[in-house]
């Protein structure tokens, strides 16, 4: 950990600030209405954070992602969001919950090696996913403004300045104290406030594409690859109108450009080469190509400005997973903004985000290079080494593990200052709680959006307490059935998005919680 790390983990106690805010618009503009751009708003406005949603499209998007994996669930699950989720899947296909996955496009990666109380993934399309987000920020607040495009920013030490070009009517000027740019790769706001965008272009293009038919193999997800190349297969709506989406990655067809229409007869040739059987189908109900470019964000902040989700990176949507680091960054930021607008926490912490986020990005990036490097060799030695590694080496408890971890982003704990608790840092096992009230989980007491205090002892020593205003939550209870690294655990914080901010062995000492919380919040006692 840096010098500067340390310091953010471990501001120093002040005042808190009196200063009233100047007038603005809302306190944050949120520029993206995708999946990220939502979850940040409705977290934001879920803690009484005055939002604005800017968005330029005036309607949905067609699905590209069409994952969601167990960390994103057990996020949506401490928002109380994951039976909407379960339910829309269900239209799909009647038990929605699929226990593998694929990594590098080899499977089966198993869910169930990850100890979460999600051990297993979604097959849902983004656009049901950015519906179901959308009534979420409707619901708790948000003022969602569509055919909105940023043409200009500037900022001070106070607040933000937008100029936005609506496409229904005259330009606006919006004010806001911060601003967060989720509006994706080609970001408006990171070009306005001059981040660059660093990395490399294009080496070859993937298909993906909707059909309008049933499958025909019994497996619910077919991956298939051979020496002409690789194909992913997987129910993308059922009932009167069934659709199959397919990703594609063909010897030939990649080397087209990304902008090249992609045509019938081309993905009836790649089909049939790499599945090797005919399939019968009409046209195309929707085909896009994509790329394996990347580039990173040089910085995730500047001033009042955030980046969030792709407006930070773009990549190869190895294993379909790029939008559940994207919703995670969500989470990372939102609780944290909502803390310093409302005056429950000083501005350092903010600083946080980027020190957690980017190595958990870079992590990913560097996983994305590492499977296009083994999932798009189609020599006999590529083959070859895919065939051993699926067959001896995927199944290794460890080795699936690992994986896991990977495709769910959780490989990387969070930075932490020398000398923490072995599980500071970490995501926290969503366990049940015996307390005097009856059996509750960390999960459902997330949904309060508070801290957690929690006593694992069942002797209640933080009962007396006192923590102002500040967003804590104190219980005390016993693990129903603990698991084997909260074993010895006496005393937990946990952070409003599931990380744990301080734990202790043994018996709880107020003391030594109070000043835990002192370095995340804003406590007057």
């Amino acid at each position: 950990m840096t010098s500067r790390e340390a310091q953010v983990m471990n501001p120093q106690p002040h005042a808190a600030q009196t200063q009233e805010a100047p007038h603005t618009d809302a306190d944050v503009v949120v520029v993206g209405g995708g999946p990220s751009g939502l979850a940040l708003a409705g977290e934001l406005a879920r803690s009484g954070v005055r939002v604005v949603l800017l968005e330029r499209r005036m309607s949905g998007v067609q699905s590209r992602a069409g994952t969601i994996l167990p960390r994103v669930l057990e996020l949506f699950d401490s928002r109380g969001l994951a039976e909407r989720f379960f339910a829309r899947a269900r239209e799909i296909r009647d038990n929605p919950f699929v226990p593998v996955h694929i990594w590098a496009g080899m499977k089966p990666v198993h869910w169930r090696n990850l100890d979460t109380r999600f051990p297993h993934r979604l097959i849902l399309p983004q656009s049901t996913t950015e519906e179901i987000l959308t009534e979420d920020c409707e619901a708790v607040g948000v003022e969602m403004v569509r055919g909105a495009t940023v043409a200009g920013l500037v900022q001070d030490e106070d607040g933000v300045t937008l100029d936005v070009d609506m496409e229904d009517g005259p330009a606006r000027r919006v004010t806001a104290r911060w601003v967060v740019g989720c509006d994706g790769g080609r970001s408006a706001v990171r070009k306005a406030v001059g981040i660059d965008f660093v990395g490399r272009d294009e080496t070859f293009t993937g298909i993906i594409v909707d059909i309008a038919m049933v499958a025909p193999w019994p497996e619910v997800r077919k991956v298939t690859d051979n020496d002409r190349g690789w194909v992913n297969a997987y129910p993308f709506a059922r009932g009167d109108d069934p659709v199959l989406r397919f990703n594609i990655v063909h010897v030939d067809s990649r080397l087209a450009a990304k902008n090249e229409p992609v045509t019938t007869e081309e993905v009836r040739r790649d089909l049939t080469e790499i599945l090797e059987m005919d399939l019968e189908f009409d046209d195309l109900l929707w085909a896009s190509r994509y790329t394996d470019a990347m580039r990173l964000a040089d910085r995730f902040r500047e001033g009042r400005v955030f980046l969030v989700g792709d407006s930070t990176r773009i990549h190869y949507p190895a294993s379909g997973v790029g939008m559940n680091f994207c919703l995670q960054d969500a989470f990372n930021l939102g609780w944290k903004l909502a803390a310093v607008v409302k005056g429950q926490a000083r501005p350092e912490l903010l600083d946080t985000y980027e020190a957690e986020r980017r190595p958990v990005v870079e992590a990913l990036l560097e996983s994305v290079n590492a499977q296009c490097a083994v999932q798009f060799d189609f020599s006999v030695g590529g083959i070859a080494y895919k065939r051993f590694f699926e067959r001896e080496l995927m199944p290794l408890p460890d080795v699936n593990r690992r994986l896991a971890l990977d495709l769910n982003g959780l490989a990387v704990d969070y930075p932490t200052p020398a000398g923490s608790h072995r599980l500071a840092g970490r995501r926290v096992h969503d366990v049940e709680l015996q307390t005097e009230q009856g059996t509750t989980r960390i999960g459902e007491l997330l949904r309060g959006m508070d801290f957690l205090l929690l006593d694992l002892t069942g002797d209640d020593p933080y009962r007396d307490s006192k923590h102002g205003a500040a967003p804590v939550q104190v219980v005390s209870g016993v693990p129903t059935l603990c698991p084997d690294e909260l074993r010895g655990v006496g005393s937990l914080l946990v952070r409003p998005d599931g990380y744990v901010a301080w734990a202790e062995d043994g018996p709880g000492d107020p003391a030594r919680a109070d000043a835990a919380i002192d370095q995340w919040l804003e406590v007057v006692r």
